[in-house]
């Protein structure tokens, strides 16, 4: 059978590839081209998106300042799981607010791997109530949003028995 893409292409699609042979299944969400408001009211109507729609969705609440951010979401942006459902991985930036530094993180290649990107529109204690009242502010923290269900919420990275069963690997 031939092979009908130009080499440049196959070559690109091989070395993209190859940091998990795995994840070969299909192609990335564009980056995103915008920072968008994250605030109580998003967090309040997102369960009720995600029921609507029957498609579970991760949220990484993130920081600018945070040094292992930019692995944890590298690795679930990555998740061959993940990607095998579709479920949609989005960063909330929790120390900017939309429009302070948009420029700045749409560059970032940390951010590309997300399909939205969001930043905290409003004060920033009152938000974290409202996503989790335990929840002081540190990052990351991951949310799993799942049809019908409570969003749960993980300090740090989740476990990979949390993962597995997020992910539907109960």
């Amino acid at each position: 059978m031939p092979n009908c893409c130009p080499p440049e292409n196959r070559r690109r699609a091989f070395l993209a590839c190859l940091p998990g042979l795995a994840l070969c299944a299909g192609p990335t969400a564009a980056a995103p081209t915008r920072v968008e408001p994250f605030d109580a009211e998003s967090w309040a109507e997102w369960p009720r998106q995600v029921t609507a729609r029957n498609q579970p969705l991760m949220v990484v609440f993130s920081a600018t300042w945070c040094a292992v951010c930019p692995q944890l979401i590298d690795r679930l942006a990555a998740d061959p799981r993940r990607r095998r459902r579709g479920v949609p991985l989005w960063v909330v930036m929790t120390d900017l607010a939309p429009g302070e530094n948009d420029a700045r993180l749409l560059a970032s290649p940390h951010y590309h791997v997300a399909d939205r990107l969001l930043a905290f529109n409003g004060p920033a204690a009152a938000i974290r109530h409202a996503v989790d009242p335990r929840w002081r502010g540190l990052s990351p923290a991951v949310a799993w949003l799942a049809p019908g269900r409570t969003p749960e919420f993980v300090q740090g990275a989740p476990a990979p028995p949390q993962l597995s069963a997020w992910l539907g690997e109960r």
